[in-house]
Order: structure tokens, then sequence, then C-alpha cells
């Protein structure tokens, strides 16, 4: 239980961070691709969102509880990248703020007293790492969360933010 409680402590830790780094985010900056990156902030926020919904609920084949937009396969999946969106209109930073936000709540709902559960089948990263627990799958989603916090922090950076985690009031409604 102790575990668990840690696994959830910090999951609901590393969304506080990327919620920060969202309500430190403008629409326009969000969009913004500098060179040497094929995605942008909103993408990173999209995917994160996404990620956290496939890997767990698809781990234990209960893909009919995922509550995310189908698009968002297209938009912020594996492989995928702003450049590849054509027709598709992505999610305004509020759409994504309260997805995410809620999204935590929702994991410790639907899997606690659950992690030592053994997925259909185990989760295989490269030809070394192989997952067969929810526990060791969620542990793995909050690094991969922490990976794209990252991604923001570098594509921010090259923007030229100074104050990454200062919050920015839209004015523009979308």
């Amino acid at each position: 239980m102790m575990q668990e409680q840690m696994l959830f402590q910090q999951m609901e830790f590393i969304r506080l961070r990327t919620l920060a780094a969202l309500d430190a985010t403008t629409e326009q900056q969000a969009d913004e691709m500098p060179p040497g990156f094929r995605n942008s902030i909103r993408w990173n926020l999209g995917h994160i969102l996404l990620s956290q919904e496939n890997l767990l609920f698809s781990f234990v084949g209960e893909n009919d509880r995922k509550t995310l937009p189908p698009e968002y396969g297209e938009l912020f999946g594996f492989h995928t990248s702003p450049s590849t969106w054509n027709a598709l209109t992505p999610p305004t930073l509020k759409e994504l703020r309260e997805k995410l936000e809620a999204q935590p709540q929702r994991m410790k709902e639907a899997f606690s007293g659950r992690l030592d559960e053994t997925g259909e089948k185990p989760f295989v990263l490269g030809e070394h790492t192989t997952f067969t627990t929810l526990g060791e799958v969620l542990s793995f989603a909050n690094w991969h969360e922490g990976l794209h916090q990252g991604a923001i922090t570098s594509i921010k950076r090259v923007q030229g933010i100074e104050n990454l985690w200062e919050k920015v009031e839209e004015k523009i409604e979308r």
C-alpha cells in the first residue's frame, strides 16, 4: 500500500508541474515549433494526456474506460506532429487543462488497490525493459510525463522565455 500511495502521490505532483507549465503558456507559444523540434508545447501537453490514458487503460484491457475524444490519437499519438494535423483542430489550452487536471483523480479511482495487477500482455520497451504490473506501467507513465515536461521547458527556453512558471492571462477567446 505504501508503494501505491507513493506512485499516486508522484503522479499528482508531476501533474501539478505539468499544469503549472501549461498555465505559464499562451496559445501562441503553445503552437510554436522552434527549429530542431518536431513538436510544440500543445502537442507535448496532449501527448502527456493521451499517453497516460492509453498506457494504463490499454494495459489492463479496459479501453472502454478511456474518455478522450478519438481524434486525440491522430493529434497526439506516437509519431504524430502538428505538421501532420492538416484539417484537424487541436483542443485549446483550456480544454487540455481541464482534462489534464481531472485525469489523476480518475486514474486513482480506476486503479487504487490494483497496482499489483498483471496486464493482459507485458508492456515491452526496447530489448531490455518489460513491465508486467499496472504499478510498473504507472511508474513509467510518471517518468514519461517528466520527459515531456523537459521538452516543454526546452521549447520555452528556445522561445526566449525567461520565467518558465509565471502565469499568463490570455485576453483572447477562441
